[in-house]
């Protein structure tokens, strides 16, 4: 099962730099995942045909969900899914890091069980971490378990299967 693909050069550069100064110069308010900008999402069209081939599946991009911009605050956690079949997309708008972890009860996402607690770091076992550039971006399923470094500003798409059976 893939869980997790990531992405170099994902937009031209002139579009991260344009993405990257919208969202700098608005406000950001205190959200479930980090800091974002209240009810502004700016999607950009025609990723749909883009991510199906690159997860070899047919998806759409969530279009209320996503085109978020955020500030990640730091702390493990799983991102809100309807199915197993979601996936996040993150781009990097500034240098960010990308972690995963696996709960000390063998969980690995949130499938196994996700009554845990999310700040005892001392439950948690780091597994893997991926350096995000601007312009680099990785799409994983929401239900792992992850986190990212403070302050690193993304933007966040969320993909729908075109044939979810949860």
């Amino acid at each position: 099962m893939i869980k997790l693909l990531q992405a170099d050069n994902f937009f031209n550069e002139s579009d991260v730099a344009k993405l990257y100064n919208i969202a700098n110069n608005l406000p950001f308010i205190e959200k479930e995942y980090g800091h974002e900008i209240d009810n502004f999402n700016f999607v950009i069209p025609g990723l749909d045909p883009i991510f199906s081939k690159l997860l070899g599946e047919e998806v759409t991009v969530d279009e209320d969900k996503s085109g978020i911009f955020r500030r990640p605050m730091f702390g493990i956690h799983f991102e809100s899914f309807e199915s197993p079949n979601d996936w996040i997309f993150i781009i990097a708008l500034e240098k960010t890091t990308f972690n995963l972890y696996h709960h000390l009860s063998g969980a690995q996402s949130a499938l196994d069980g996700y009554h845990f607690n999310y700040k005892n770091f001392f439950e948690w076992d780091y597994h893997t971490n991926i350096l995000l550039e601007p312009n680099q971006g990785i799409i994983f399923r929401p239900w792992l378990f992850h986190s990212m470094n403070d302050q690193g500003l993304i933007q966040v798409y969320r993909l729908k299967g075109k044939h979810q059976n949860a």
